[in-house]
């Protein structure tokens, strides 16, 4: 079992012998189970969501580019490759892999979905915090450094 995002139906593929992707018999997906006495939701989600955005100095083309991106039909494209989710309700139904149907299935039902933590920060925090969770998983830093590193990284803000 591993704690995944939900692009892993659609990569994990590539990382098998024969470069084929997982039958719904051997790949799925459950929310994460409650905790007697948390103050969370059982049907809250955490993830990307895909958020785009432009700045207010952006020219028109990049409000024409996310337009492009998320119109029903290149959504539905990017929805048939089994990589993820769409965020255009109308491409959803081009959704077919089972583990990702389950997946939109929960998100759509979700009270709430808080953002990855290293996207919702400003961008120099959430690499300082990705940068030092890799750390932590290679043996080499511990929670009061990424909590040392995030403060830092915030500091310089």
């Amino acid at each position: 079992m591993e704690l995944q995002g939900h692009w892993n139906s659609g990569v994990i593929g590539g990382l098998t012998p024969d470069k084929k992707p997982l039958g719904s018999d051997k790949l799925s997906w459950f929310g994460f189970p409650a905790v007697g006495g948390g103050a969370g939701a059982p049907d809250a989600s955490f993830g990307g969501g895909d958020g785009f955005s432009c700045s207010v100095k952006a020219p028109p083309a990049c409000a024409d580019f996310l337009n492009f991106l998320l119109n029903a039909e290149n959504q539905k494209t990017f929805a048939e490759t089994g990589a993820g989710l769409p965020v255009n309700p109308d491409a959803e139904s081009a959704v077919t892999d089972p583990t990702l149907k389950n997946v939109l299935e929960f998100r759509d039902k979700s009270s709430f979905v808080e953002l990855y933590f290293d996207k919702a920060l400003p961008t120099a925090v959430g690499t300082a915090l990705n940068n030092e969770v890799a750390n932590l998983f290679a043996g080499q830093s511990s929670p009061a450094k990424i909590v040392a590193a995030v403060a830092k990284a915030k500091g310089q803000q």
